[in-house]
């Protein structure tokens, strides 16, 4: 609920559990005054009045003038401390210019309220335009808040949409030049948060390549600390997702925790701020590194969301909140795709780059045999693609391989009842390419420089409307003529020489030119589904959701260092969109040989896929194969739309238990993996959360087998009995269900 009081000029937002109240003082500014829990019991009238002031802000010190907590810091009332937005102006307007002495630009902006209005069908900018319906679609309102420049002809348009039953916030700007020169900006943040005093300790993840979505909890300090990324996609070293809390003063099941994340997957910053009296500002938005953005006379920006939110119930408690927005909110729901995520074979560790007809076929119909639902094709197929040196770019399928056409293959896997998908890499090109030689000038440089290779590739300019078209009729084509239902849409390197004939804004641009692809796609194919990915976990983010229906975490599909991998990843992102893979005994990555019941049990925590190469296998292992898929297929309706509940963390006993259940607390889904344990050392009991304590439960293996009938009572207090032994390795995944 929205609320404005127009004798005190305060707004409060009104959501389930929690609150967020500002107000317009005398001078026009916009004042943030509070933002967390909502009293215990307090019903929708009871409201902040904002009649009397429970902070003060100026102090006898002519070093301490620039506290006030505005809802947008401009560069201009702030230059001490980070700023929200930072402006260039060419210069004054004629009437105010008389008598002055100029310096131009002038880089000062000041913003008062003029007006507000409340809207029901805003958008932040880069929203999804495929026209596919989210699972919840009802009309949520936001609360669009005008300021204006007292001096330039420029006005800002805060924006604050509401999604109250996740207690939820998305905060963008949108930015208007109405004056009659162009004017630029350096800094531009979606949002700037304000949390209490004291609330400095910071949860984030960091990593790299193969080791992504690291969790990390450390204590903020005074002064600022950076969280960024800049490259075209969402990055390897940081995602855009935080959670802050007071030290000690939170659990993952307890304790009041702000949350946020970006929706935007291009070069971007998160900088929390602790002042010197304590209080913490975080700052989120595009990257101003190497960042232009000008407005023409005229001209309007809007930027990306921040999405912000509050828990009362611990770090556990804000992931189900992200869980359950993205799952209802975010996610594609296309009315011709699966209702749940395919059980899917990949046949890059199969085959790499020696692929051909024959042996992908084989595969496709071992693993129809096994239960799989969506069938692959990885890197390979195209044009003259014998390795990563040649044929990126050529998106035509290769004769050498598949003399008949790919349709010969694509009417067999469909036979045998699955889905068929395929790799691309629609953002890079092989200098050993037709399309290269057709156009060496579409692709990222600077002039005069070297063009720097990764991986035998470069990058396409993606600010050339022209390669932005080519893309899209390449693989609509191939959707067209092949029936393909699913793109694995990858991009396997960082930028260098970010040449473009956009300029400065190639790092907007670029993400904006691959939204419109993949939403042209869509919005033609209904039936399309794509899977991002980027060396694995680089491009995850709430942008990418908006139009992908699941992510490849990591490259690295090790079970044990996947565990630490889903671990951080679950901190935001639900497990419907978390694509994770069963592969060799022997990890082509770290090489090290993991038991088949440990490698299923954490894949079995997301959207499972297999990525085994089927022809080393023998008949046995098939079979264990094919009763795993049975049992996931029974309990992945729990896995991919329940609540997650993180029983027991890693950096806990050296075990990982979590529990997906049901809203309505009839079925839940148990998973322990021991990664490390000392001989005859102490393990825990694990209770378990949100069941019906007074119905019976049976507990139930994955060959179906019912091995204990418990009440929920127990279940929460004693938890499930435990085995005599742990041992690295030693995981159990069960089917709690009420009994009838």
């Amino acid at each position: 609920m929205i609320h404005f009081n127009p004798e005190t000029q305060t707004f409060n937002l009104i959501l389930q559990r929690s609150y967020y109240a500002m107000q317009v003082d005398a001078a026009g500014r916009l004042i943030h005054l509070g933002w967390g829990a909502r009293p215990r019991h307090a019903n929708p009238d009871d409201r902040i009045s904002g009649q009397t002031s429970h902070r003060h802000y100026e102090t006898k010190a002519s070093f301490e003038t620039q506290r006030l907590p505005l809802e947008i810091v401009p560069f201009g009332d702030v230059v001490t401390f980070q700023e929200t937005l930072k402006v260039n102006f060419p210069s004054l307007p004629r009437d105010t210019a008389v008598g002055e002495s100029l310096h131009l630009p002038i880089r000062d902006l000041r913003l008062r309220y003029a007006r507000h209005d409340i809207a029901d069908d805003a958008q932040p900018g880069l929203s999804p335009t495929h026209g596919l319906p989210v699972k919840n679609n009802s009309p949520r309102q936001t609360l669009r808040i005008h300021l204006q420049d007292p001096v330039q002809p420029f006005a800002v348009i805060l924006c604050y949409r509401l999604t109250p039953e996740h207690d939820i916030i998305e905060r963008w700007c949108e930015l208007e030049n109405n004056g009659l020169e162009p004017v630029q900006i350096e800094v531009c943040h979606f949002a700037t948060l304000h949390l209490p005093a004291g609330t400095n300790e910071l949860t984030a993840v960091t990593g790299s390549w193969a080791q992504e979505f690291m969790a990390r909890r450390q204590r903020l300090h005074q002064g600022s600390f950076v969280l960024e990324s800049r490259t075209l996609q969402t990055g390897h070293h940081a995602n855009p997702i935080f959670m802050l809390n007071r030290p000690e003063q939170a659990g993952e099941e307890s304790g009041s925790v702000y949350f946020g994340q970006l929706a935007y997957s291009g070069s971007w910053r998160l900088v929390f701020e602790q002042l010197p009296q304590g209080d913490v500002r975080v700052h989120g938005g595009y990257n101003p590194f190497d960042f232009e953005l000008k407005l023409a006379p005229g001209e309007r920006h809007i930027t990306p969301a921040l999405v912000q939110g509050f828990s009362d119930s611990g770090w556990g408690g804000a992931s189900r909140q992200m869980h359950a927005f993205a799952r209802e909110r975010v996610l594609p729901h296309s009315p011709a795709g699966p209702r749940f995520r395919p059980v899917l074979y990949n046949s890059w560790e199969a085959t790499y780059f020696d692929l051909n007809y024959e042996n992908q076929v084989a595969l496709a119909r071992r693993a129809a045999a096994l239960g799989v639902e969506l069938f692959c094709v990885d890197d390979g197929w195209f044009g003259e693609r014998r390795s990563d040196r040649a044929g990126l770019g050529d998106w035509v399928v290769s004769e050498a391989l598949f003399p008949q056409g790919l349709e010969q293959l694509v009417q067999e896997v469909h036979r045998l009842g699955m889905k068929f998908g395929l790799w691309v890499e629609p953002e890079m090109v092989n200098p050993d390419s037709d399309l290269y030689r057709q156009h060496p000038d579409w692709v990222l440089h600077f002039p005069g420089r070297e063009r720097t290779e990764a991986r035998h590739q470069l990058i396409l300019d993606y600010g050339r409307t022209e390669v932005v078209e080519h893309i899209f009729t390449v693989l609509d084509n191939l959707v067209e003529r092949y029936a393909i239902s699913f793109f694995k849409w990858d991009m396997n390197r960082n930028v260098t020489e970010p040449g473009s004939v956009a300029g400065k804004a190639i790092w907007y641009k670029h993400v904006a030119g691959v939204y419109s692809v993949m939403d042209r796609l869509r919005q033609k194919h209904p039936g399309l589904d794509i899977q991002s990915c980027s060396g694995g976990g680089g491009r995850v983010d709430l942008g990418m959701l908006g139009r992908a229906d699941q992510v490849w975490v990591s490259d690295n599909t090790d079970a044990f260092d996947r565990l630490h991998i889903q671990e951080g990843f679950s901190l935001a992102y639900p497990a419907r969109c978390m694509e994770a893979w069963v592969t060799h005994e022997h990890n082509h990555i770290t090489r090290r040989a993991i038991p088949l019941s440990t490698r299923f049990a954490v894949a079995m925590r997301g959207v499972l896929g297999i990525g085994s190469s089927l022809h080393e296998l023998a008949e046995a292992e098939l079979a264990e194969y094919a009763t795993y898929l049975r049992f996931y297929k029974q309990i992945r309706p729990i896995i991919q739309e329940g609540d997650l509940y993180r029983l027991q963390r890693l950096e806990e006993f050296g075990g990982s238990a979590i529990e997906y259940m049901l809203p309505d607390g009839r079925e839940a889904v148990y998973s322990l993996v021991v990664e490390k344990y000392q001989v005859d050392s102490f393990h825990p009991v694990i209770p378990l959360k949100g069941l019906m304590p007074a119905a019976m439960y049976t507990v139930s293996d994955h060959h179906g087998l019912e091995l204990y009938r418990l009440s929920g009572y127990e279940l929460m207090t004693l938890g499930i009995p435990k085995e005599t032994q742990w041992y690295p390795g030693f995981c159990q995944t069960w089917h709690i269900k009420a009994a009838i």
